[in-house]
């Protein structure tokens, strides 16, 4: 109990294992080894993907050119087949009705006058529709006439109408003896006047005009190929990444996982001659533009000023206002008594702080005068009932002297009732106690009916069942009275006829139950939910004792810690029963 100001005591402010100045210092180096990590990581990627962008346009670099210079190369193959098809002595071997050697030898004279000027062009075959023919090279080559007579071999080469196709050894109709490859410029051939066809023109370029091109390039990194796989120039050791599935007229790069420098196979299908393309790049893997490095390190050197000034800022505008507080707070606690701190914080939350703590601290200092005030209400109050302790003591010898007068007068009855009287207060005051036994209240309860029983006579019957086991259990004391009280006053008065008062007692598992009954006008189901609600009762005695049925309702709900201990059961103009559960305890 508080008596005084100077022996309140505070507990001791708790000391940190750890400042969060260096906590901040830690979470901004993790923050730091984060970024860190993430700024090399970042370089690492974009050292790989700049590496491969630039293998990849490389790549694509290389094959546009050489996919040009062979299509380059090609087309001019296709304006001599044009040329060797418009030769005189050439159309009059196509026309002739019978075919000699002279026309024979002037077709070959005519077509070698076309070809003076052109370089790798390895022969040139012409066949009539009757499968004779003229040739430039004829002794090199075997000539499958069966195959050339198939539809299969001649409607993709008629299918043109005099176009060119581009065709690997003739698709197996001219086979060089030596095994070397050629490249077939195969049209068919038809009369500029009566536009019927007259024949089938093959040219054989030699796979040499492949090694003009590639030598132009870096020959280490290229390879030409035929579309079945065959090769013809350049690396021969890139055949071995020949893919047969690949799409034509795309770009296909493989990125191949190998030890040492990192390389990338590109492949390309020509769509419009059976050839494929296939290239290496390789790059070193941290080859990352200049820009992107200057880039990083910009980005690292902002966040890194940007943590040092987040850390000033914390550093001033939390970490010091908070000490400075908590050393103002521990001056109050050293000075015996709560004070309120006189800091100059920033008008931030570091003074609603300030300002929160102060008004604490006025709010405690009224409280601890409040409680000193009131336990000098609590002595005085102590002190009364110390003096009110001598009025009982006053009231039993003044009753006492009373009731002998009148034994020793002969008025029997006068001398009962105030010894009745004398026994109900005795057992009423129970020398202060807040809680009595059941005997003890019944017996109050007996004392007070007859002394009612003197007033109202015979208009009052009381009846009692008292289970043996209740008799000393503990309930609050003034329990019953008040409510038999209400029972005489408000039930059985106002009804006009004798009336009954029933007291019951039974033990249930968790406690006592308590019922006093009367059997006077009832109450109204609005009464009891009034009185029930804890609403103030119109009746002028309730009010004046404030001890009726509301106060005793209270009273109990009170005492058990619960708002359903009481129950209230009526029916106008037949009985009241109101019924106690009361928590065991035992004297």
């Amino acid at each position: 109990m508080l008596m005084d100001k100077e022996k309140i005591t505070l507990w001791p402010l708790r000391k940190p294992k750890r400042s969060l100045a260096s906590e901040m210092w830690l979470v901004i180096l993790t923050a730091l080894m984060i970024f860190g990590i993430a700024f090399v990581i970042a370089l690492l990627v974009l050292s790989r993907e700049s590496r491969k962008d630039s293998e990849v346009r490389e790549a694509e670099t290389l094959i546009a050119s050489v996919a040009g210079n062979l299509r380059s190369g090609i087309d001019s193959y296709k304006d001599i087949s044009r040329l060797v098809m418009l030769n005189e002595k050439v159309t009059t071997f196509l026309n002739a009705k019978y075919v000699d050697r002279g026309i024979v030898n002037d077709a070959r004279f005519g077509i070698l006058d076309v070809l003076n000027v052109s370089t790798n062009l390895d022969s040139v075959f012409i066949f009539r529709n009757d499968n004779a023919y003229v040739s430039t090279g004829r002794a090199e080559y075997n000539v499958n006439f069966t195959l050339m007579n198939d539809p299969a071999w001649t409607e993709p080469i008629f299918a043109k109408r005099g176009g060119a196709v581009i065709l690997m050894n003739a698709n197996g109709a001219i086979e060089h003896k030596n095994g070397s490859q050629i490249i077939t410029i195969a049209r068919s051939i038809y009369d500029i006047y009566t536009q019927q066809k007259t024949g089938v023109l093959l040219i054989n370029v030699s796979t040499k005009m492949l090694d003009m091109i590639v030598s132009v390039q870096e020959t280490s990194r290229l390879c030409i190929l035929a579309e079945d796989g065959t090769f013809l120039s350049g690396n021969q050791e890139l055949v071995s990444y020949y893919d047969p599935s690949m799409p034509k007229e795309t770009v296909l790069h493989t990125e191949l996982k190998n030890p040492g420098p990192n390389r990338m196979i590109s492949s390309y299908a020509l769509a419009d001659m059976p050839l494929v393309l296939i290239c290496e790049n390789s790059a070193d893997i941290y080859s990352v533009p200049t820009i992107y490095v200057y880039m990083l390190t910009l980005l690292l050197g902002a966040f890194v000023i940007a943590i040092f000034f987040a850390v000033v800022f914390v550093s001033r505008r939390i970490n010091k206002p908070i000490y400075e507080l908590a050393s103002a707070m521990e001056k109050t606690k050293e000075s015996g008594w709560l004070e309120k701190v006189d800091l100059e914080a920033p008008p931030n939350e570091i003074g609603i702080l300030v300002d929160s703590y102060n008004s604490v601290i006025d709010y405690l200092n009224d409280l601890f005068t409040r409680l000193l005030e009131n336990e000098k209400s609590v002595q005085k109050a102590q002190m009364r009932v110390l003096n009110e302790q001598i009025k009982p003591h006053f009231l039993y010898n003044s009753l006492g002297t009373i009731s002998y007068m009148a034994y020793e007068a002969g008025a029997m009855d006068v001398y009962g009732a105030l010894e009745t009287l004398s026994n109900f207060y005795r057992n009423f005051l129970s020398k202060g106690d807040r809680e009595i036994t059941v005997r003890r209240e019944v017996s109050i309860i007996r004392d007070y009916l007859s002394l009612q029983k003197l007033r109202y006579g015979d208009i009052i019957q009381d009846e009692y069942d008292i289970q043996e086991e209740t008799q000393d259990l503990m309930i609050p004391k003034l329990l019953l009275q008040p409510l038999v009280e209400n029972c005489i006053y408000h039930g059985i008065r106002p009804k006009g006829e004798p009336g009954i008062i029933r007291i019951t007692t039974r033990l249930s598992e968790d406690g006592i139950i308590v019922s006093v009954y009367d059997d006077g006008v009832g109450m109204s189901r609005e009464a009891i939910e009034r009185v029930m609600a804890g609403e103030a009762g119109s009746d002028e005695e309730e009010k004046h004792s404030g001890f009726g049925l509301k106060g005793t309702i209270d009273r109990i709900r009170f005492y058990c810690d619960n708002r359903d201990a009481v129950t209230i059961d009526s029916e106008e103009g037949e009985y009241t029963k109101i019924t106690f559960h009361i928590p065991l305890k035992t004297r």
